[in-house]
């Protein structure tokens, strides 16, 4: 009996080594850090259009042409809402005379704000008022200012849930016109011609610049004329 356990305990013992092993190797086992995962939560910029109403009301004499007190109105709301570039102005006009319409076009277009045009934008107008119609794109930055730790045990190589906020955030807010960001702008304002103007070589029939004569402190030299057109030497 005491023979037969002797026999047994090194074959115990090395099972139980062999046991111990593989629960040491399943501890230290992790989630695959070869390669980065894509960021838990993805932030954007938000961009919305806002519409911002003004009565224009009718004039007390009942005239067509707006008096100094109207535009003087039109003119607070304006810049109570900081109009500027980038809104765009429209009206509703209802049963308006025509002439008062174009009044108040050249009035908006004399301050240096895009017109839209005449439209039905809402309800319908009292008699004789002009509905006014700001029309303007707001952009909503996301908040970068928390760091939420991963769901998971993999932080090794992964970058952080809130990777590039502050690039998104900067880019929203460097853009003038926050509907460049849904749809940018042509190229219809290109100034290439502009800059081909200006560095167009000189026609090769051009007559050569001449000399010039330099006098310094009794020295007399004679010297080409420096070519100052903006074509090449």
């Amino acid at each position: 009996m005491t023979y037969q356990a002797k026999k047994m305990a090194p074959a115990l013992l090395k099972t139980a080594l062999i046991g111990m092993g593989f629960m040491s190797l399943a501890a230290c086992q992790h989630t695959d850090t070869s390669s980065a995962t894509r960021p838990e939560t993805t932030l954007r910029n938000s961009v919305q259009m806002v519409r911002l109403p003004f009565e224009i009301r009718a004039e007390d004499d009942g005239t067509a042409t707006p008096s100094g007190a109207t535009l003087a109105q039109i003119g607070a709301f304006l810049a109570s809402v900081n109009a500027g570039y980038g809104d765009v102005l429209m009206l509703d006009a209802g049963n308006v005379a025509p002439a008062r319409l174009a009044a108040l076009q050249d009035f908006i277009r004399a301050r240096g704000l895009a017109f839209g045009g005449n439209a039905a934008m809402g309800a319908t107008p009292t008699e004789g008022s002009v509905m006014l119609y700001l029309e303007r794109y707001v952009v909503t930055t996301p908040n970068c200012g928390t760091w939420p730790a991963e769901n998971g045990n993999n932080r090794r190589n992964n970058p952080s849930a809130h990777f590039g906020c502050a690039d998104t955030t900067n880019l929203g807010l460097m853009v003038a016109n926050p509907r460049d960001l849904i749809a940018g702008q042509g190229n219809g304002n290109s100034t290439a011609a502009a800059v081909g103007a200006i560095y167009t070589p000189a026609p090769s029939s051009a007559p050569a610049p001449g000399n010039m004569t330099l006098s310094l402190e009794g020295m007399t030299m004679t010297a080409p004329v420096p070519n100052t057109g903006g074509g090449q030497q």
